[in-house]
């Protein structure tokens, strides 16, 4: 739940396509706002505004250079990184926000190979060239598609689970209790403020509800 605040700010930021062009054309390399508007193919005055917007929600953020050509310009660059997963249907529901910027203190032992082959070409002084990174992208961008399509199954899976739990609540608890079953099955959590606040119930209510529903909670 805390992360939710975050998922719903980066998704207003992101849901305009005008703003999705230009986060994709600084994930290249920082840019300023007549140089963005020629190359994504909108009015300045349009991609001015929308970089404000961005540089407000805290996804980018300018400073001022010198141009060789007339005065100051300002320079936009991408100031957060970050991956958004959304998930939904008839017996699904879930968001997850994860920020890369920093390394995870634990790595798979395929992201440690991974590791291991950017420190080798480091160390072989090929880093400044492109070709050696060419085979490794592939191979990460091959990884994160077998991911992709491992977390699509798993997800399908999970929801057939769900569709059956639904159809036992449905014959056998009422509305409230369904609401928060429904939501310790997701959250994994019976912490009572939690549910309170999440499904607008009284934690009087919801204290009784878990004591009812005690031979169900996992």
């Amino acid at each position: 739940m805390t992360e939710q605040p975050q998922i719903n700010s980066m998704l207003r930021a992101i849901e305009n396509p005008v703003r999705r062009k230009i986060i994709k054309r600084l994930s290249v390399e920082p840019s300023y706002p007549l140089e963005l508007s020629k190359e994504i193919g909108e009015a300045q005055q349009l991609v001015a505004s929308h970089l404000s917007l961005l540089e407000k929600a805290g996804i980018v953020g300018s400073n001022v250079e010198a141009s060789p050509f007339g005065p100051n310009r300002r320079s936009y660059y991408l100031k957060q990184s970050g991956y958004i997963s959304l998930s939904f249907g008839p017996n699904l529901f879930n968001t997850q926000l994860l920020d890369f910027q920093t390394l995870p203190q634990r790595l798979s032992g395929e992201a440690v190979d991974f590791m291991n082959r950017i420190k080798s070409i480091e160390k072989s002084g090929a880093e400044h060239k492109i070709e050696p990174f060419s085979g490794l992208l592939k191979d990460i961008d091959g990884k994160l598609s077998e991911l992709d399509n491992e977390k699509a199954v798993l997800l399908f899976i999970r929801n057939l689970a769900m569709k059956h739990v639904t159809e036992v609540l449905q014959k056998e608890k009422s509305h409230d209790e369904r609401r928060v079953l429904h939501y310790i099955l997701d959250e994994r959590t019976t912490d009572i403020q939690s549910i309170s606040e999440a499904l607008n119930l009284k934690e009087s209510i919801v204290r009784g509800m878990l004591e009812k529903l005690k031979q169900d909670l996992p």
